[in-house]
């Protein structure tokens, strides 16, 4: 079905930016790239299966309860530009063994079977699931923007169940609090100054580009232009491998990530403002939610 990050989409977000630590500001692990609040809204491939499949566990249990059938789904697997980092940050191990991801993406995305096609025309059996709008739950965000969700649905109860019960809401405010820091590191003369060095630097090596995110948009330009041919789409690996590489090694040079480390501690200060006990609290169900599903089924 969706897992804990789909699950807000399913919810039906509207107008989220996409983005993605304590509340004086974020701190990024060793070796870690910077992402906005320390990456608490961020998890990892492991953390998204485990998440993921606990989750799964929990909807057919409800489902159960109510007398229907439901079928744990799988986890999409593939998709390597999930993990990216949301300002374009690169390291140059990154860049040798997966390039941008695009092409292996575009090589190796498998969506997982749906296991329930059978209920589709259920109409019972999808309120269930997804809950009806005699029970819909409005919630505002920050910047005028807002969620849904059905409160009657076993996808609810399974979130709530995992995650705790304001997770969702905590969840998509640091969502749109994540894209409005990335928005404004970028916007600041210090990370504009670093990005001046990298677009010297591409330059100097023959590769023409004003943003970080523009070697990116190429190399998805070539392989939309490559159509559903496999064949054609793995030619290009090549020049991807290359075009990262010189894009992290010009990132290294222009001191792109300590800028960005920098700049962004003092804006999250700022977007933050006094919402520090709601990012603790974030944090709290994050590491409870993630303990929850490392336990074996019936631990208790």
């Amino acid at each position: 079905m969706k897992t804990r990050i789909t699950l807000a989409l399913a919810a039906v977000l509207l107008g989220l930016g996409a983005a993605g630590c304590s509340s004086s500001g974020g701190t990024t692990p060793p070796g870690a790239q910077p992402r906005p609040f320390g990456g608490v809204t961020h998890y990892d491939e492991p953390q998204r299966l485990a998440l993921h499949n606990a989750e799964e566990g929990l909807v057919a249990s409800c489902m159960r309860d109510r007398g229907f059938e439901y079928r744990p789904q799988g986890l999409a697997t593939g998709d390597h530009r999930v993990d990216a980092n949301p300002y374009g940050l690169l390291s140059g191990d990154q860049a040798a063994n997966d390039g941008f991801g695009v092409i292996n993406t575009a090589l190796n995305l498998k969506q997982a079977a749906d296991p329930n096609q059978d209920h589709a025309a259920d109409q019972a059996w999808k309120s269930a699931l997804s809950g009806t709008e005699a029970h819909r739950v409005t919630v505002d965000l920050p910047d005028h923007q807002q969620f849904f969700y059905n409160s009657d649905s076993c996808l609810i109860q399974a979130d709530t169940t995992l995650y705790g019960p304001d997770y969702l809401r905590l969840y998509n405010t640091f969502q749109v609090l994540s894209g409005k820091v990335v928005a404004a590191v970028q916007a600041d003369g210090r990370y504009t100054a670093a990005e001046g060095r990298w677009r010297d630097c591409m330059s100097a090596a023959h590769q023409s580009a004003t943003h970080l995110a523009d070697p990116v948009a190429v190399i998805d330009q070539r392989v939309k232009q490559d159509g559903s041919d496999p064949a054609k789409t793995h030619e290009l690996i090549g020049g991807e491998l290359s075009l990262a590489k010189t894009s992290a090694r010009c990132q290294e040079q222009a001191g792109l990530a300590t800028a960005v480390t920098q700049v962004q501690g003092d804006v999250e200060k700022t977007v933050l403002g006094g919402d520090g006990p709601l990012l603790d609290q974030l944090r709290g169900l994050r590491q409870q939610a993630l303990s929850r599903a490392d336990r074996p089924t019936g631990t208790p």
